[in-house]
């Protein structure tokens, strides 16, 4: 099969995580182009990837290794959320806002962190992404072990495809 990453990259990665290499081409394909590993002048922006992705499995099958050393090896601006460590749906928000901005470094803009509603949180999330040319990536890792969580929080993430790609992971429930 042929990879869009480069054969020294999708080396290091098979070395790093073990009997992946099919899952790792398939995620590069879905999240990177191959304009951001040649020297072109099309942007990565031009690339009309998915806005949402969800990657969902058994419990400790490598879907959060995989995602994240892929996201560090293309080197993509984003933010990974571990929504387990989460308490309440307003802690999750804040918590992604903080690591948004954390991501962006000092390019971002200062924002108010506190966010009362999903809605306020859309708002201070385009304020952040206001000026990014390339594409953003935003990753919530066991989102479905979100303790406190609102009904309408899987739905709201969802619609983030609009403004940024998500990429959702949950465990597969417990068939006991």
């Amino acid at each position: 099969m042929a990879s869009i990453l480069p054969d020294e990259l999708l080396s290091s990665l098979n070395d790093l995580i073990q009997c992946r290499e099919l899952q790792i081409q398939q995620l590069a394909c879905l999240i990177a182009n191959r304009s951001h590993f040649q020297r072109s002048k099309v942007q990565q922006s031009d690339f009309p990837g998915p806005s949402n992705l969800v990657l969902h499995g058994t419990e400790a099958t490598g879907k959060s290794l995989t995602v994240n050393a892929l996201l560090q090896a293309i080197d993509y601006p984003s933010a990974v959320v571990r929504s387990k460590e989460c308490i309440t749906t307003r802690h999750l928000l804040e918590r992604t806002l903080t690591e948004v901005q954390n991501a962006l470094g000092e390019s971002a803009r200062s924002i108010d962190g506190r966010c009362e509603s999903i809605s306020a949180f859309v708002v201070q999330l385009q304020l952040l992404l206001l000026e990014r040319q390339k594409k953003f990536i935003l990753v919530f890792d066991n989102i479905d072990r979100q303790r406190e969580a609102a009904p309408t929080l899987l739905p709201a993430l969802a619609r983030l495809g609009e403004i940024v790609s998500t990429i959702l992971i949950p465990l597969n429930p417990s068939p006991f």
